[in-house]
């Protein structure tokens, strides 16, 4: 009956527990979507990807609103030289009687012929009927039956050397100023293209004309705002609320350890979030496209202070609830996503900054060989919209080289801890661990064997190798106070406890633990790792002093004294370590090393761990903790150099 009230009071308890992370989880999911659903740019977007001389393989394409069909620079060109051929002439009318009289002063046969040379007109020649004729005040000229000089000397035999002024004279201003008002305005469209038009047909062949007209549709989508509805704003919010449940069950079934601490998930979350909205904005609120975010510091950030798995799933999720609301969305979803797997790639263990330089250097070679791809397949010139959109990528990255400070102001702002800071927490130069190896360097050469042992092991099971190596080094960072009491330290026979009680003995052994914590917490070290010293031990008993005081004491049962405070191992790798911890401890405490014994003793020591349920808070599988004992016995195997007998030789 009690122990179905236990159980059930633990199950109540687990549920609240995972009831209280969701709800943490489904108020910060709620509130990047509300701030993300306002981002969201309200134009349309086109989602087609065309190229010239392509088959349209999707559905038949009708326009779905008016746009202008515009005219090419040849074309524009064209009807540029047009009206300039074939321009406006505007000429000036003179009477010139008198002057022609005096021309003609000793040829006074032709004078009656002067009036009707005047009704007629002189020119200076006869424009072609491509060009419509004026006078200066508009009205509408015919010279097609007007004298020319050449004309008028053949007809009436005058002298070669005769000058007569022209009755019309071009008006050469007037003339210019009415051809800039005609190329003034020369549209720029050819036309207008209604809504409902049919644009493709599915299986036709993008010719020059189709290509012109998408490329038309697509540029007028970017100058279309759409309006709100009721399907519109439920189609969003369903979208982002899919993106965060999607998001929510990846974390539950994959990294809970994100989840179960709430400074994990908010910096994951506000990374995450952040790189969505500043995304959005740029493309909602800016000229700057989305595609010039550095989304790549995303994966960079999350798999600094988490896991590569993490942060390439991450990376992709984002550019899946990105890509229904930005423009170009080919070519943003094919660099950002390339931008975020090579960072991955070649950012993935950078402690340097040449090799932070090199590797910069190396991701924006990679990006511009993926945008010249793209542009090479679209078969399009380059213009400054098309060089824009590289600049603006190959600029972002350069905040690469921040990416230190970044991931310390992340960690000051969080609480969380970053790879960077365990690699140097790890150093052995570290001012506590060079206090260990000088006050306790049993102590010391113990944890550097349990550090290899549970690295060893994590690479086996997967885990934060880092992490893990880290809090081995630190496990037993308490042994420093009273080190003289622990066999490891102790270069007598003689040992200290001779004179003391089993009691008295268990207490200072068990005092590490607390003297631990208030070491770690004195030099700033982060909680994660403190939590390696407080759990080394769970809740087991300094069996040495426990059996020795229950021969003198049988008929008491003082357990408490002996046990260790816990709590027990709440992670994969805080587990690994407590296992580490006792097979090394115990193993070398053997006489006999043989590979037998020492196969024995770690059976021994990890059955026990888990029958008194050391094991049942860590986010460990039976699975995982027999590779790990297996992965212990290789391990000792070769650390004490043990070899198999080999038969002997017959004579």
């Amino acid at each position: 009956m009690v122990s179905t009230i236990v159980n059930i009071t633990m199950k109540a308890l687990k549920w609240f527990k995972i009831s209280e992370q969701w709800l943490y989880f489904s108020l910060i999911a709620l509130l990047f979507s509300i701030l993300i659903y306002f981002s969201i740019p309200n134009g349309a977007h086109f989602n087609y990807t065309y190229r010239l001389g392509q088959i349209w393989l999707e559905e038949d394409l009708y326009s779905p609103q008016d746009f202008v069909l515009p005219k090419s620079d040849e074309e524009l060109a064209a009807d540029r030289e047009f009206l300039i051929k074939t321009k406006d002439y505007y000429y000036d009318y003179h009477y010139r009687l008198e002057e022609w009289s005096k021309s003609l002063a000793q040829d006074s046969i032709l004078k009656p012929q002067l009036k009707s040379w005047q009704r007629r007109g002189l020119v200076a020649n006869i424009p072609s009927s491509k060009h419509r004729l004026f006078l200066t005040d508009g009205l509408r000229l015919d010279l097609s039956f007007s004298w020319t000089l050449a004309s008028l000397k053949a007809e009436y035999g005058l002298p070669d050397d005769l000058i007569l002024l022209p009755t019309y004279t071009l008006n050469i201003p007037k003339t210019d100023s009415a051809l800039n008002s005609k190329l003034d305005l020369i549209p720029e469209n050819k036309g207008l293209i209604t809504q409902g038009t049919l644009l493709l047909k599915q299986g036709e062949i993008i010719t020059q004309q189709k290509y012109e007209l998408l490329r038309a549709l697509e540029n007028g989508f970017t100058e279309i705002k759409t309006e709100s509805s009721l399907k519109l704003f439920a189609g969003k919010i369903l979208y982002i609320l899919l993106i965060f449940i999607g998001l929510g069950f990846f974390l539950q079934l994959h990294h809970p350890h994100v989840l179960a601490h709430s400074s994990s998930l908010n910096l994951y979350m506000f990374t995450f979030g952040t790189g969505i909205l500043l995304a959005l904005l740029l493309e909602n609120y800016t000229t700057i496209p989305a595609l010039s975010v550095p989304l790549l510091l995303v994966p960079v950030i999350i798999r600094s202070f988490f896991s590569n798995r993490l942060a390439l799933f991450t990376h992709t999720i984002m550019m899946v609830a990105l890509v229904p609301f930005v423009s170009a969305t080919v070519q943003f979803l094919s660099v950002q996503f390339f931008a975020g797997l090579v960072t991955l790639f070649f950012i993935r263990g950078i402690y340097k900054r040449s090799q932070l330089v090199q590797s910069t250097l190396k991701i924006m070679f990679v990006l511009l060989l993926v945008h010249l791809s793209i542009h090479f397949m679209r078969e399009s010139d380059w213009t400054s919209q098309s060089v824009l959109p590289v600049l603006f990528s190959l600029g972002g990255t350069i905040i690469l080289l921040f990416i230190f400070p970044l991931i310390y102001f992340f960690e000051r702002s969080f609480g969380v801890v970053s790879d960077l800071t365990l690699l140097e927490l790890s150093d052995t130069n570290n001012p506590l661990l060079k206090k260990l190896s000088k006050e306790a360097p049993g102590t010391f050469q113990h944890t550097m064997q349990v550090a290899n042992l549970a690295e060893f092991a994590t690479e086996l099971v997967g885990g934060n190798t880092l992490l893990v190596r880290t809090g081995a080094l630190y496990h037993d960072i308490g042994k420093v106070i009273n080190s003289q009491y622990f066999t490891e330290n102790q270069s007598s026979t003689n040992s200290p406890h001779e004179e003391l009680s089993s009691v008295e003995s268990a207490e200072i052994i068990i005092s590490h633990i607390n003297n631990g914590i208030e070491l770690a917490k004195k030099h700033k070290l982060p909680d994660i790792v403190i939590d390696f010293i407080r759990t080394h031990h769970g809740t087991s008993r300094v069996e040495y002093f426990y059996k020795k005081f229950k021969k003198d004491h049988l008929e008491t049962n003082q357990i408490d004294l002996f046990q260790y405070p816990g709590p027990k191992p709440f992670s994969k790798e805080t587990a690994i370590v407590m296992m580490s911890d006792a097979v090394e401890a115990s193993t070398r405490s053997l006489k006999d090393k043989t590979e037998k014994n020492l196969s024995e003793m770690i059976d021994k020591v990890i059955g026990h761990q888990l029958t008194t349920g050391q094991f049942n808070n860590a986010s460990i599988t039976m699975k995982e903790i027999y590779t790990i004992r297996d992965a212990f016995k290789r391990f000792m195997r070769g650390v004490y150099h043990v070899r198999i007998s080999y038969p002997e030789v017959d004579s």
